[in-house]
């Protein structure tokens, strides 16, 4: 029955692709996070899809004339230098199989960045990709919000198999950075029937986190609402929306969920702590013994690259021992940190690449925030480069302890500060008559609140 709701429509998003690629990037993004082939059984269910509309896309932007330069060439640069510090440690990589698999996962995600800026670059369009990204994550978080308030039972939220968000930490840390863009639309919207939808969708989408049963995710929770209450003018609507959530997770999650939750307090001595201690020192000794290139792409995955590099002193070797093995046998693990997966995989260059990169489109965001503030018409820049800020704390802060490095949103977060970044170039460039191409004139919802610009705009 999917099958037969996905396959024209995506038919459908195909044939708008070669009209107008920007539909592409939107579908292509839709595929990307959601992975709606995951959902089906049916022959879609394993057909290239991702493939087929982004070989679409890209031959689209080569004929398009709705094609704009990128901005800001630092971070371009930056990211250049990363593909080719990432492109070295596959060459070069301990697995090679395992290498060029994440390799070529990486490289097409990080095309659809780069295409952000070049298609995306009008209001209508932004608005569009934060729509596909709030409902794409969103699915799930309702889903899953719903699901661990009917059930209460203990059982985890996890997202569809063989995908990014089966592991439960994983799906944790994509939902809390979806819910700053559903705060963002909730802000932008003038329909109260809308501005209630994303309300809900918020709430079930938090207790879709705590369903998840993820210490990680419950600390990025925590982190996100702390910032947003010390940067809100509205702190106490924030708090008493705060206590709404709290007050029923309270009354609502098992007893298993609290004891998961009450284990942060001694984590030092916990099992779960100590496996990823153990990955991120074999994934620091990594780095260490190839400081240039690293081991490429999930070399902890590697048993024998694990027992190698743990020289000897895995826990899983003295401690965990795997029953049936012989003494000493450690099996591959993931690195379990975005710092030391990164650190791992590409060696201390590659790790300072990707963190300039990051580092950079913060810096940005702060920088077409302050300059957005002096448009009028550009509000909603402000908001938006605001929730983007906030989702990537979460990713920060919750990343610690999830191999989520290479993570389709935070590539397509960078499109969007550059995208936006180049909005505001070009109306400091032609002056008033790019405010009007570009911001159109604002529209305000009857509660009086600035919205979305208007969407004449292509």
């Amino acid at each position: 029955m999917r099958d037969l709701f996905l396959g024209p429509l995506l038919l459908a998003i195909l044939v708008q692709t070669f009209r107008a690629p920007s539909a592409g990037v939107l579908g292509w993004t839709w595929l990307t996070l959601m992975t709606p082939k995951k959902l089906i059984w049916g022959i879609l269910s394993s057909a290239p899809l991702n493939l087929i509309l982004a070989l679409a896309t890209l031959v689209m932007v080569i004929f398009t004339k709705d094609r704009k330069k990128i901005g800001s060439t630092g971070i371009v640069t930056v990211w250049f230098l990363f593909l080719v510090a990432i492109t070295a440690s596959t060459i070069f990589a301990l697995n090679h199989a395992l290498a060029w698999e994440g390799w070529n996962r990486v490289v097409k995600v990080m095309l659809l960045g780069l295409l952000i800026p070049m298609l995306m670059g009008t209001p209508r369009r932004i608005h569009a990709l934060i729509w596909v990204v709030a409902m794409s994550l969103g699915y799930f978080g309702v889903k899953g919000g719903v699901f661990t308030l009917m059930m209460g039972s203990g059982a985890h939220v996890i997202g569809p198999a063989d995908s990014q968000l089966v592991d439960n930490n994983n799906l944790a840390l994509a939902l809390c950075m979806s819910l700053p863009l559903m705060n963002y639309l909730r802000l932008q919207t003038g329909s109260h029937a809308v501005r209630m939808g994303l309300l809900f969708a918020m709430i079930t989408t938090t207790f879709g986190v705590l369903g998840t049963f993820s210490r990680g995710g419950f600390i990025g929770l925590g982190v996100m609402a702390g910032y947003l209450w010390w940067k809100s003018p509205r702190r106490f609507a924030l708090l008493i929306g705060t206590v709404a959530v709290v007050v029923p997770a309270y009354l609502l999650m098992p007893a298993v969920w609290f004891d998961r939750m009450g284990t942060l307090k001694d984590a030092s001595n916990q099992t779960t702590f100590l496996t990823r201690w153990d990955a991120w020192t074999t994934s620091f000794n990594i780095a260490v013994a190839r400081p240039l290139i690293g081991g490429g792409f999930n070399a902890s995955s590697d048993p024998d690259i694990y027992r190698i590099y743990s020289y000897g002193k895995s826990i899983y070797a003295t401690t965990l021992t795997t029953p049936g093995e012989p003494a000493g046998f450690t099996g591959g693990h993931a690195a379990h940190s975005i710092y030391f997966e990164v650190l791992g995989d590409h060696g201390f260059v590659g790790f300072g690449l990707y963190f300039v990169l990051l580092l950079s489109t913060w810096a940005l965001l702060f920088r077409v925030r302050r300059q957005a503030r002096k448009i009028p018409t550009m509000k909603w820049v402000v908001e938006l480069t605001s929730m983007v800020q906030v989702s990537f704390l979460a990713f920060f802060v919750s990343g610690i302890a999830l191999s989520m490095a290479y993570y389709d949103l935070v590539y397509i977060f960078i499109g969007i500060a550059l995208a936006l970044d180049g909005m505001i170039r070009d109306i400091k460039k032609n002056g008033q008559q790019a405010v009007t191409e570009i911001a159109g004139a604002p529209a305000v919802a009857k509660t009086g609140k600035w919205r979305a610009p208007a969407l004449h705009t292509a």
